[in-house]
């Protein structure tokens, strides 16, 4: 039988937040292991597919955590940030894995054509990833370094990408390292 208290809102967020980092991790190294962003070629369609297919399920679990951790700060302060902060990377997560399935079936074509969706992404993520920091700094659920270092990190990263590497702002570890701090957080939580 399943503890029900362990397995509160605020811990299935924070399993899914976690578990997001993970499968991002897994794209990263297949990523890597092609030769990253050296432009390797990648060994097989199907090694391809799965790289592709490991950020995709990333976003969607990063998706998941956050609208189950919107449900427990709805009573708290946080609560307009948190509902903005989960719609907006929902949205975001939409046009993500919807630009992924492209770059699936299109390759190459897709850098000319689809690079907007990325675009719009990274800019919605960063954002969305602020306001959910917002709402952890106002709810007081977690410590209020926690939500102060995920504003910042988002906030920066959102700059300093859009300065100085515009061509190429798309690094998806960098959408899973705040949803990792987060979900641990959650996770090693005291049950109330």
């Amino acid at each position: 039988m399943i503890d029900q208290r362990f397995w509160s809102m605020q811990r299935a967020a924070g399993f899914f937040l976690v578990l997001s980092f993970v499968a991002n991790l897994a794209g990263v190294l297949m990523f890597s292991i092609r030769g990253g962003a050296g432009g390797g070629t990648p060994p097989s369609y199907t090694f391809f597919v799965w790289e592709r297919s490991f950020f995709m399920a990333a976003v969607v679990l990063t998706a998941i955590g956050f609208v189950l951790l919107e449900g427990p700060l709805r009573k708290t302060n946080g609560r307009v940030l948190a509902r903005t902060g989960a719609t907006a990377y929902l949205f975001a997560g939409i046009l993500v894995v919807a630009a992924e399935s492209l770059i699936l079936s299109m390759g190459e074509e897709f850098e000319r054509r689809g690079y907007p969706l990325i675009v719009i992404y990274v800019v919605l993520a960063f954002l969305a990833q602020a306001a959910i920091g917002g709402a952890l700094l106002q709810s007081g659920l977690l410590a209020r370094w926690i939500g102060w270092v995920t504003i910042l990190w988002n906030l920066a990263w959102l700059v300093v990408l859009l300065v100085i590497t515009p061509a190429d702002i798309y690094f998806p570890i960098l959408h899973h390292l705040m949803p990792l701090l987060i979900g641990s957080a959650l996770l090693l939580r005291r049950a109330p």
